[in-house]
């Protein structure tokens, strides 16, 4: 009988043998009859488990987090800069540029959301520019442009 089914239905166990019980832990793995390999295998397959069992939308999104953590310290440290160089040159917004198209998403919500000056980071990531010659300089519309591009290459998460 393996840990698992023990867990399950330890009553199933003869008298005396499976893991000893305290509020659902198991008090001893040597005692109880499990080694302490066992116990922590048992653990790691009852979590590899629990993660596949999850649906996706209760995972965290590791490219969320690295973009969030990345585009907060860019905001931090260039907010007194007046040169659009420098700004697109910190270390945090060329970190956001290496993440590649997986950033395109939330680069397009945050200047949905928040504007800012994304224009370098998604020309530069998309190898692209919606933006006609006319508007360059306009902010408003070099937003506009860049979300209905955005829509139009259905980048918008739901």
């Amino acid at each position: 009988m393996t840990l698992a089914s023990a867990q399950r239905c330890p009553s199933a166990l003869p008298r005396g043998t499976g893991p000893s019980w305290a509020g659902g832990r198991v008090l001893s793995a040597s005692v109880a009859g499990f080694s302490t390999q066992a116990v922590r295998l048992d653990r790691t397959l009852a979590e590899v488990a629990g993660h596949y069992a999850s649906p996706a939308s209760r995972q965290p999104d590791r490219r969320r987090e690295r973009f969030d953590t990345l585009a907060s310290q860019w905001r931090d440290e260039t907010r007194f800069l007046s040169s659009t160089t420098d700004i697109a040159m910190h270390p945090a917004y060329q970190g956001i540029i290496g993440m590649g198209a997986d950033a395109l998403p939330y680069i397009l919500e945050d200047l949905r959301t928040n504007s800012g000056h994304w224009f370098w980071a998604l020309k530069a990531i998309s190898n692209d520019d919606p933006v006609p010659p006319r508007d360059r300089g306009n902010i408003r519309r070099m937003t506009d442009a860049w979300l209905r591009w955005g829509e139009a290459k259905g980048l918008f998460h739901p």
